[in-house]
């Protein structure tokens, strides 16, 4: 497991914290959701209704029970195209939720301030890692071109919870017929900070000893995960962090507005020689942006 719990007091994140539910997806009007509706036509951003995520994308997964608003650093495809490079179905404009005040530049600010912390904490990880303090940025990761993704997700009760989910809020192995908040995965890419709804514990992360332990929610902090880049580019010395959702709470909502802090989309991310220590590297270098491709595209019932 490679996960810990990051103090967010330096940044302007705690009115959205305070108050999250009210920029829940849940919030939204029908006729508002309707209008966001994220399909293949938005390049795979805006609202996503109960039970059209499918984290567990491997044929026979039950659909997660999670709505969200998903939004990625916008693209402009003619731009991307005048400048020589590859397009791409997630490449364009954000579906930004304008119809209800303040609901959008509340979150275009926490978006800024997330990128800064998500930048800070790449630089203390690089000094911890032996490496120069701006080893992420320039043409892997920096703040001005990290392609980063931010969900609003709200986790309603499960429709049904029987003896399987409440096994698996225990700590136990589900199939793959049982309906969870959202279902078992690691994140894309090298950082998610999670922030999380103080008053319901549902999240679980998968320890190294391979067993499901809950990440309840602290005051004053993120849920830090590890994504798959990070696995990547340490050579396995950082893992990416196993994680799910079970809301198995009767009548609690769970709203969760997690920031996912990227490489730049054409960065090409390889182990760094400095951290193979004489190994071999153990992953092939990979272009960020195939790999996410390969995740959104799957990840909808569509």
């Amino acid at each position: 497991m490679a996960t810990c719990q990051a103090p967010v007091s330096a940044i302007h994140t705690k009115p959205l914290m305070r108050g999250s539910v009210a920029l829940s997806p849940c919030m939204l009007q029908a006729d508002v959701k309707s209008s966001l509706l994220l399909s293949p036509a938005s390049h795979y951003r805006g609202y996503q209704p109960l039970g059209l995520n499918v984290t567990r994308h491997e044929a026979g997964f039950t659909p997660d029970w999670h709505e969200a608003l998903d939004l990625f650093r916008e693209e402009d495809p003619a731009a991307v195209k005048a400048a020589g490079r590859p397009q791409s179905a997630i490449h364009g404009p954000n579906l930004w939720p304008d119809q209800v005040p303040g609901f959008s530049s509340a979150l275009g600010a926490y978006i800024n301030a997330c990128l800064l912390l998500g930048n800070n904490l790449l630089r203390g990880i690089a000094m911890g890692l032996g490496l120069p303090e701006g080893f992420f940025a320039g043409q892997l990761a920096g703040p001005e071109g990290s392609y980063w993704v931010a969900r609003v997700i709200h986790y309603p009760p499960l429709q049904h919870v029987d003896q399987q989910q409440k096994a698996a809020a225990a700590g136990g192995v589900v199939g793959r017929d049982v309906q969870l908040s959202c279902g078992e995965h690691c994140d894309y890419g090298l950082l998610t900070l999670v922030n999380q709804d103080p008053h319901v514990t549902a999240l679980q992360v998968k320890n190294a000893a391979g067993q499901w332990v809950d990440a309840p929610p602290l005051p004053g902090t993120f849920v830090c995960n590890i994504g798959d880049m990070f696995q990547v580019l340490t050579n396995g010395a950082y893992k990416a962090t196993m994680h799910r959702v079970l809301n198995t709470a009767r009548d609690s909502s769970r709203v969760s507005a997690p920031f996912f802090y990227e490489p730049y989309f054409e960065a090409v991310v390889a182990p760094a020689p400095q951290l193979c220590r004489g190994q071999p590297p153990l992953f092939q270098p990979i272009r960020y942006g195939s790999h996410l491709e390969s995740k959104v595209l799957s990840n909808f019932d569509l």
